[in-house]
């Protein structure tokens, strides 16, 4: 495959703010009114610009399916915004933005460059920091830099015989498999064997939804990854009864700010819905001179063989009550409390079933309701008593729980998986 790339040495911004964000899944339809997700990229890029960003990147998915409207709609949104001066855009293909699946590979690309005016792949110099962007090649979830890898090494020889040990960023759709927080479940398999030679590689990634406010959104091992969530909607792993995309997952659309610093740049964890920063007091930062030496997020922060009592998160150990309403049953609880946040709770019914529910920290984490108002899903009707402990994402359950007796569950419901009021099937 022939790589036709943008390149673009760019000095004058002399003090960078960098902002990332990614999967804005547009709709392809005129004639459907699904703005949700318009809504939220333009929320997210309007948080950017109150920020101060000169520079905005996109890791991919603009679009459900990509056609004239879809990136009309993105086009339009970046004009609302920016007016008639943007800042400088890096912006990806993803794997949506190559559907429908009998169009050819090409003609998408095509598409890309005709309608946005740059192309897929783009390598740019900004204050002697070098930012690379790469489109996967095909519409394939788990293997879609097949034919870009040569290409993409070339380019980080380059960057690093450069710039030496300063951070060279890299924005791909995916993630390398088993790195950051979704990977697990949406990695790519063949990225790491590139990018793991170099330790001083920044990779952003998008296409989980996972969010960014959990941890495990940031990972070093032989480079740097960072999970960019999405601007539409939220997605999480199986396994739980109200997932794996939770309940009102459009809600806060999250977007990185990265500051630079004369050693050090600071990630910025941003919630576009409030426009505040969240978890300032865990702001993540990497040094100017970055090499293993100076990982510190790392695999070992998640090792909980030698766990303290303040590691594991604290349920209150008092009664809580249960609600009906209509054919819904609900328990209603204190919060749980943790050192981060709860990430989801263990429900044991009286009969012996156990069931985990997410919490609904990828709202934002600022919330100042101390009650858990949970449906209860996936149950068969009758009366039981509960038992509520939380659980954090390094998997520690709290010693402590929180009781409810006579919970009345008048009917068995299933969990209704909705993207957004406007965009259930998309």
């Amino acid at each position: 495959m022939k790589i036709r790339c943008d390149y673009k040495t760019l000095t004058m911004i002399k003090s960078p703010v960098v902002g990332v964000l990614s999967d804005s899944q547009l709709s392809p339809f005129s004639w459907k009114n699904n703005r949700t997700f318009e809504r939220n990229l333009i929320r997210s890029l309007q948080t950017l610009k109150n920020y101060g960003c000169n520079m905005v990147i996109f890791a991919g998915d603009i679009c459900n399916i990509a056609n004239f409207y879809a990136y009309y709609r993105f086009k339009n949104a970046l004009k609302l915004v920016f007016g008639t001066k943007p800042p400088l855009l890096q912006i990806i293909m993803g794997n949506h933005d190559y559907f429908p699946a009998f169009t050819s590979r090409w003609k998408k690309r095509f598409m890309f460059e005709s309608y946005l005016g740059t192309k897929p792949y783009s390598h740019y110099v900004v204050n002697g920091y070098h930012f690379i962007g790469v489109s996967p090649d095909c519409r394939k979830q788990k293997n879609g830099y097949s034919e870009v890898l040569e290409w993409l090494d070339n380019e980080l020889q380059e960057a690093v015989a450069d710039s030496g040990k300063k951070p060279v960023f890299v924005t791909t759709h995916n993630n390398a498999e088993n790195t950051v927080y979704g990977s697990h479940v949406y990695g790519d398999t063949q990225l790491y064997s590139v990018l793991s030679k170099y330790e001083n590689v920044v990779n952003f990634g998008g296409h989980t939804h996972f969010p960014m406010l959990d941890e495990r959104s940031i990972h070093q091992r032989d480079y740097t990854s960072l999970n960019t969530q999405s601007t539409s909607y939220v997605e999480l792993e199986k396994g739980k009864v109200n997932g794996p995309v939770p309940p009102n997952p459009h809600i806060s659309p999250m977007c990185y700010v990265l500051r630079f610093g004369d050693d050090k740049i600071d990630i910025m964890r941003v919630n576009a819905g409030t426009g505040a920063e969240e978890k300032v007091n865990m702001r993540w930062s990497l040094p100017t001179t970055l090499t293993k030496d100076a990982f510190v997020y790392t695999d070992d922060r998640f090792d909980v063989s030698d766990a303290k009592e303040e590691d594991y998160p604290v349920m209150p150990a008092i009664y809580g009550r249960s609600e009906k309403i209509g054919m819904r049953a609900y328990l209603v609880f204190e919060k749980g409390e943790d050192k981060d946040f709860v990430h989801n709770y263990r429900v044991e019914f009286s009969d012996g079933k156990v069931q985990y529910y997410f919490s609904d920290f990828y709202k934002g984490l600022d919330n100042p309701n101390k009650e858990v108002v949970l449906p209860i899903y996936e149950k068969a009707a009758g009366v039981y008593d509960v038992e509520i402990r939380a659980v954090n994402s390094k998997g520690l359950e709290s010693k402590t729980a929180t009781r409810i007796c006579d919970v009345r569950v008048p009917s068995y419901r299933r969990y209704p998986l909705v993207f957004a009021p406007d965009a259930k099937y998309f």
